[in-house]
């Protein structure tokens, strides 16, 4: 997408420059729908995601947050408060990316994604992940054998 439409929602009071440059980047670096709401509930920023999962007629220079709200809720999307020390500054809605692959391809990633975030501690995996260790263990070493030629 061109940085034109990305400024699309802005246009109107140039709220997306109060959105620094790196946090527009690291949004649009996401592959979830992320959506930057302000403190008065007006749209800053509607990440690429976003802007593909919306219906064009609702990417406008005159947006309408309510119904931005309704889709991205409809979707299943979670709200998350942005708040600075004691300060409210918005809040930023996200859709999960849907993975439409297989059971056992959704389940290769979540087992690969939690293994990262817990820096490949076995257990602290299988516990985020609601199996045994045991359990944990034959899934990577199914996949490992799955792998060699």
């Amino acid at each position: 997408m061109t940085e034109g439409t990305t400024m699309l929602a802005a246009t109107r009071n140039r709220a997306a420059e109060r959105v620094p440059p790196i946090v527009r980047a690291v949004l649009d670096a996401r592959d979830e729908a992320a959506v930057i709401f302000g403190a008065r509930g007006d749209v800053l920023y509607l990440n690429q995601a976003a802007q593909a999962t919306l219906p064009p007629a609702t990417v406008t220079p005159s947006i309408d947050s309510g119904l931005v709200r309704a889709l991205l809720d409809a979707r299943g999307g979670d709200v998350v408060p942005l708040h600075a020390d004691a300060q409210v500054l918005g809040e930023m809605i996200v859709v999960p990316h849907l993975n439409c692959g297989t059971l056992a391809e959704r389940e290769h990633d979540a087992i690969h994604q939690t293994l990262r975030q817990t820096g490949g501690r076995l257990a602290e995996a299988a516990r985020r992940l609601g199996i045994s260790r045991t359990t944990l263990w034959r899934r990577l070493r199914a996949e490992r054998r799955s792998q060699k030629p």
